[in-house]
């Protein structure tokens, strides 16, 4: 008898110990909301600010499949929406050429972003490299995408002003810069001729005008090799980028180095003492197809000179056999 009890009695103590250590479980006292047994929600990516690390792609690891979102994610290896030039050409442009395919089946085509007369070319400018080609507007005027893409960035940039950048699929990106207005966001795609922002004076400017480039891989290019302005169209639906073209034609060396040759050639021009050289450097006479654009680059002035010395305006119409004073 006396043993029976003392069993029971361990019996009884560790079915209170058991308890007892059950009781201090934390779980054991929450009590259960109503959410709790709902799935948690997944949140959606942030594609408008997603810059990929280079050296990730090239580890191990699965990269990630978020970049291919993204226009010409096979060239280029960021998306970027807070700086414009991120890109370094010469690190990114590993072949002696490409070619370039600006017009592909099934894409919207191409559309000049606003319709008006050049007043700037690419080339040196001001003792500083001009990257663009501007072209003549009016504040609040609508400028478009040149061709399909996705906005990159929308924002305003130092010297740029108000700016919007598209990447295209066909691995260039285009530069609108000077808005007034900014009318496009990051992450959002974009037909060719859909209106992206109103035309202005804002950043580093001296009167409304849009400042238009193209770049590749970060590398600006020359729109007037790739555009017809007076006829409003591409020249090409190819275009073959080469390396030594970039060298001699398009990077900053190359643009300082045809700036001190053609300030070499006009200054060898002062020192003709004839009368029909004295004359040839005061007027000119405007052929079929002249535009003042075309006439001040072939005369190593600029528009601005043209106009104030003949009281003209930049869209002003030029006639056959007029002249005007250079």
């Amino acid at each position: 008898m006396r043993q029976l009890k003392f069993i029971t009695a361990i019996l009884a103590f560790s079915f209170l110990s058991v308890n007892a250590h059950a009781s201090l479980r934390p779980d054991d006292n929450k009590k259960t909301k109503p959410d709790d047994t709902k799935k948690p929600k997944v949140k959606k990516d942030d594609t408008t600010t997603f810059v990929s690390n280079i050296e990730a792609m090239n580890c191990e690891e699965t990269p990630d499949t978020t970049i291919m979102l993204f226009p010409s994610h096979d060239l280029y290896a960021s998306w970027d929406t807070s700086s414009a030039h991120p890109y370094n050409f010469y690190e990114q442009f590993k072949t002696d050429s490409v070619t370039i395919n600006l017009l592909t089946e099934g894409d919207g085509g191409f559309s000049m972003p606003f319709k008006g007369p050049v007043t700037s070319n690419f080339g040196w400018r001001r003792y500083r490299p001009h990257y663009g080609t501007d072209i003549d507007l009016e504040t609040g005027d609508q400028v478009v995408s040149s061709f399909d893409g996705m906005i990159r960035l929308a924002k305003y940039c130092n010297g740029y002003g108000n700016c919007v950048i598209i990447r295209h699929n066909n691995g260039l990106e285009t530069v609108y810069g000077h808005l007034s207005k900014i009318l496009v966001e990051p992450g959002q795609k974009i037909a060719s001729g859909a209106i992206i922002g109103l035309g202005g004076n804002t950043g580093r400017s001296y009167g409304a005008h849009l400042h238009f480039e193209m770049r590749y891989l970060g590398q600006a290019l020359d729109t007037e090799d790739f555009i017809d302005y007076e006829k409003g169209e591409l020249k090409a639906t190819t275009f073959n980028l080469r390396k030594i073209d970039v060298e001699s034609k398009y990077d900053l060396r190359a643009l300082h180095s045809r700036h001190k040759h053609d300030i070499g050639l006009a200054k060898k021009g002062t020192y003709k003492n004839t009368k029909h050289a004295k004359a040839s450097r005061k007027n000119y006479k405007v052929r079929k197809g002249d535009s003042l654009a075309k006439i001040a680059k072939r005369n190593r002035t600029t528009v601005k000179a043209l106009c104030k010395k003949n009281g003209l305006k930049p869209s002003s119409k030029l006639k056959a056999g007029q002249k005007i004073r250079i």
